[in-house]
């Protein structure tokens, strides 16, 4: 009789402790892993990325392309294709791609049919691709037969490997998926042949994918992987510390906070990209080049980076960061002078200042950015209204070139073509309007010379322009910070922090 009772008692009692003990950290780990974005994407569609920064990390998990960067590196290694043949011209590549690769939902196998829709729809006279550019010396693609596909080019791409094919332009896309849904519909059912396959989308909630489990390649490591957009540095740091997310970011100046904490893992990398102030060119007040220099020789870059960066960024003279090909070891550095830009404001016919808008999105850094430039300019005269818009307005805002001022960033790529080529006339990610024709050229002769030095050579040129018409004010190239918990084995992480999620495990 006693035992009777005792054991019930024992049994309950072992499953109260049980129930303190926190579940093991490689169970979790074989479910779900969390990570924090700093905005909601607005496309899934590879061929009409939108930010590089919020888009590109999630599309390479569910799609490949013919080459890709090898994950901790920049070498481009074999991805869908398994090898190709260059003409001595350099104007056709042939490429002999893997079989059997399936795609995700029952699509089917990937031929050379999805290969020459993937990249001929982006270059559709009606298609307004924004990566157009970037397959611009395309003419078409030849499908030699099933497992055969020819690139062929008007004229030689220096930048195909670099960064056309290892990038979102060369992702391959379902041409079954595109034709039956439609365009628009894809966007948010994008179908393709990576580790991970698109499961569900809640805006401003999160993108859930799964892992692939007919994946011709190695499978992810973790079986499901959600995307969650946090935009304030200070709610991730909470998230990061309670264990609501895995993965994420924290701001410069809780940096050392973050460090001290044992249970979470910063991982610190330079940043491939350039911040700078913009200047609308196409209409007052800075269609006039001399109010726009007054306005370089009023802001002060160090100040800003100290206040917005906490002193932890670089400066950056020029556009394209150091390291890189075409880097502008010269370029000038504009420190303040008050008295020449207000001597500027009176050869540009206001000597008494003007009223701007400064256009930023909802980031803490370009908020006190903003702040430090209109007190700035305040000093001379200029009175600056600052608009805040959520990342998608802000995009449309200032693309269009909709206000006279803005702060703004954009992630690059390893190639000087990459970052330089949105500022071609015309151009849809443009935002100052600006116009050069001898820009244009040189940025056309770039995407076609081979020769490094006569390349390098075309880019610092192509600097010169832009230095000369003054539309921007660079600040820095910047870094990239990643934060994860200690059970995290993050993998390797590109050159410039950028995560490879289907590689990250759970120790």
């Amino acid at each position: 009789m006693k035992i009777k009772m005792y054991i019930p008692r024992l049994v309950v009692a072992i499953m109260l402790v049980l129930l303190m003990i926190p579940i093991s950290v490689s169970a979790k780990g074989k479910e779900e892993l969390k990570i924090a974005t700093w905005e909601d994407v607005n496309t899934l569609d590879p061929g009409w990325l939108t930010s590089v920064e919020r888009e590109f990390t999630i599309m390479n998990c569910i799609f490949n392309g013919l080459v890709k960067y090898k994950e901790g590196t920049w070498d481009v290694v074999p991805d869908l294709a398994e090898s190709w043949e260059i003409s001595a011209d350099g104007k056709q590549i042939m490429f002999q791609l893997r079989k059997g690769v399936m795609f995700h939902k029952g699509y089917g196998e990937m031929t050379a049919e999805d290969v020459k829709f993937s990249f001929e729809r982006i270059i559709a006279p009606d298609a307004k691709s924004p990566e157009k550019g970037s397959w611009e010396k395309l003419d078409h693609v030849e499908i030699v037969d099933k497992y055969t596909v020819k690139l062929i080019l008007k004229d030689r791409m220096a930048q195909l490997f670099t960064s056309t094919l290892p990038l979102n332009a060369g992702m391959i896309v379902s041409k079954k998926a595109v034709t039956e849904m439609g365009r628009k519909k894809f966007t948010s059912n994008p179908i393709g042949t990576g580790p991970y396959e698109f499961d569900s989308w809640e805006p401003k909630q999160h993108i859930k994918l799964l892992r692939f489990q007919d994946y011709w390649g190695e499978k992810g490591k973790i079986r499901q992987i959600t995307f969650t957009p946090i935009i304030e540095d200070s709610t991730v740091e909470i998230a990061l510390k309670t264990g609501e997310i895995a993965v994420g970011r924290c701001s410069l100046v809780s940096l050392p906070s973050i460090k001290k904490n044992k249970k979470l893992k910063v991982y610190t990398k330079p940043a491939l990209l350039y911040w700078w102030v913009g200047l609308t060119v196409n209409k007052p007040p800075f269609d006039n080049l001399k109010l726009r220099q007054a306005v370089r020789y009023a802001v002060d870059v160090d100040k800003v980076l100290e206040a917005a960066f906490f002193g932890t960024a670089k400066r950056a003279n020029s556009m394209l960061p150091p390291g890189m090909l075409g880097e502008w070891k010269d370029a000038p550095i504009y420190e303040v002078d008050l008295d020449k830009a207000k001597a500027l404001l009176k050869e540009g016919g206001k000597p008494d200042g003007f009223k701007v808008t400064l256009l930023v999105w909802t980031d803490d850094r370009a908020k006190i950015a903003a702040e430090v430039i209109k007190a700035d300019l305040a000093r001379i005269g200029v009175e600056v209204d600052i608009l805040i818009k959520e990342v998608g307005a802000f995009n449309e805002s200032a693309n269009k070139g909709e206000f006279s001022m803005h702060i703004q960033f954009f992630t690059t790529t390893i190639d000087p073509g990459y970052a330089t080529s949105w500022f071609t006339t015309g151009n849809s990610w443009n935002p100052s309007q600006w116009s050069n024709k001898k820009y244009d050229t040189l940025i056309e002769a770039g995407m076609s010379e081979v020769d490094v030095k006569k390349r390098a050579q075309i880019y610092i040129d192509a600097q010169k322009e832009i230095d000369k018409d003054c539309w921007a004010i660079w600040l820095t190239n910047g870094s990239k910070i990643r934060v994860a918990q200690d059970y995290i084995d993050i993998g390797k992480l590109f050159p410039n922090g950028r995560l490879a999620p289907w590689i990250i495990s759970f120790k």
